[in-house]
């Protein structure tokens, strides 16, 4: 997306296809003395590097670049496309009839994402091209008025775990979900990398009392985001019975943001604090709560963490992943919500891992037969009753076709002609990433 290089329309025919572009020249015969003087004098006039800045007027951003009779436009220089025509992703717009319609999310609701941390590849998609944007999909209906249904109900009855192919939009369709929750007035917890508590980068110290690794520093982190995500929220929640955090008592009464902003001003607090707040949204239903984790299976492989002895520790030794584990599997639950995980096969340190797989019933990578070794924790873990949701492999025609829309609008494919989606469209089978791939790559998307 950033830095792409698109022709214009009245360019020269390419001759390589290998490359984003290429220059022909014009040969002219000059003989003697007069070729020289041509290439000197080209020589002054180009400068000596392409990304030289040769003395004169300076540079319009929006200006073209002229390489060899060809006018190179860059995106970047181009102003952000104004998609306010567009309907936003509050929770009245996510009805039937708008199923393939593209949609923008809230200025408030990306604000809070980029609280939260997003994707590395999603975060790079809503930074460029104006408005950050996606497709009201079915699964997107789907998904939300299960998220509507649970409101009212225990989280242990609403745990899913969002499966299907690579590059199928599962992490989207949760940033869908976790938008339609804020918006709708939930308390909201997004994770976009749920390997980040697991891959040795954060302080962790072993506890005697609970037998636990505390994880203070990610504890403290989640309940920062936590509060100034959801401050409103938090407010209206009350404590229902004295609740003792460290050396700290919360009388009946007080606010739950009370319990909350203590975590995330005392790191040596934050553990007890993190788990006190989930003890008492347990224990509510006046505000529903939505946990959204992606890669959600990482949390069912061993950690890069290591005990005294060596040995690398199990997520269900850390206090992070453990109390997610809980929440994920029903041995927690809050009063009133949901807890929805989604794999990823993005992160290659992390695969999925055949004992999820073979847990929740869904296809293996290798083949599980009876001399098959499990972590007894994590098998039983993936047996617990969470709800698989399959996210299909490829758009309908109708969401491919908004999100060609959204991409020839904001600059990323600058050819709408039918046949460039229609490509795209087929090669990929509808797979959302694919026909992205396709139509970054392809020449023909941007002639």
């Amino acid at each position: 997306m950033s830095g792409l290089l698109t022709l214009g329309r009245a360019a020269a025919p390419i001759a390589s296809g290998s490359r984003a572009f290429s220059v022909s020249a014009v040969a002219c015969k000059v003989k003697g003395e007069k070729a020289k003087k041509a290439v000197t004098g080209l020589r002054k006039k180009q400068g000596t590097s392409f990304g030289a800045k040769g003395k004169g007027a300076a540079r319009s951003p929006s200006a073209l670049i002229k390489a060899g009779g060809l006018n190179l436009r860059t995106t970047l220089g181009k102003d952000a496309p104004d998609l306010t025509d567009l309907m936003q992703l509050y929770p009245e717009a996510l009805v039937p009839m708008n199923a393939g319609a593209p949609a923008t999310f809230p200025r408030a609701t990306y604000e809070h994402f980029k609280t939260f941390g997003l994707d590395k590849r999603i975060a790079t998609e809503f930074a460029n091209g104006g408005l950050p944007a996606s497709v009201i999909r079915q699964a997107t209906l789907d998904l939300t008025g299960t998220l509507n249904a649970a409101k009212g109900n225990s989280s242990k009855d609403a745990r899913i775990l969002l499966t299907g192919p690579r590059g199928s939009g599962k992490s989207m369709l949760m940033l869908q979900a976790a938008a339609y929750a804020l918006e709708a007035g939930w308390i909201v917890l997004y994770v976009p990398q749920a390997s980040k508590w697991l891959d040795s980068s954060s302080q962790y110290e072993y506890n005697e009392a609970d037998k636990m690794f505390h994880q203070t520093e990610t504890s403290q982190q989640l309940l920062t985001k936590l509060a100034a995500v959801n401050k409103a929220q938090l407010a209206k929640v009350t404590l229902s019975e004295a609740v003792k955090v460290g050396s700290e008592t919360f009388a009946a009464g007080s606010k739950l943001a009370d319990i909350v902003a203590l975590g995330a001003k005392e790191e040596r607090l934050a553990v007890p604090a993190l788990a006190a707040t989930v003890d008492v949204l347990s224990k509510q239903t006046a505000v529903p709560v939505l946990l959204a984790v992606d890669e959600m299976h990482a949390l069912f492989r061993t950690s890069q963490f290591r005990a005294p002895d060596y040995t690398r520790l199990e997520p269900y030794n850390l206090s992070v992943s453990s109390l997610v584990l809980d929440l994920l599997t029903g041995r927690k639950a809050f009063g009133a919500g949901a807890v929805i995980g989604a794999l990823s096969y993005s992160n290659t340190e992390w695969p999925v891992s055949d004992t999820l797989l073979y847990g929740v019933g869904q296809p293996t990578v290798h083949p599980v037969h009876a001399y098959t070794t499990h972590d007894e924790v994590h098998l039983a873990n993936a047996k617990s009753g969470i709800k698989t949701v399959e996210v299909p492999l490829g758009m309908t025609g109708k969401e491919a076709a908004a999100m060609f829309e959204v991409w020839t609008r904001k600059g990323w494919a600058t050819n709408s002609a039918d046949d460039v989606f229609l490509g795209a469209l087929n090669a990929a089978s509808g797979n959302p990433r694919e026909m992205a791939r396709g139509w970054l790559q392809s020449h023909q998307a941007h002639v």
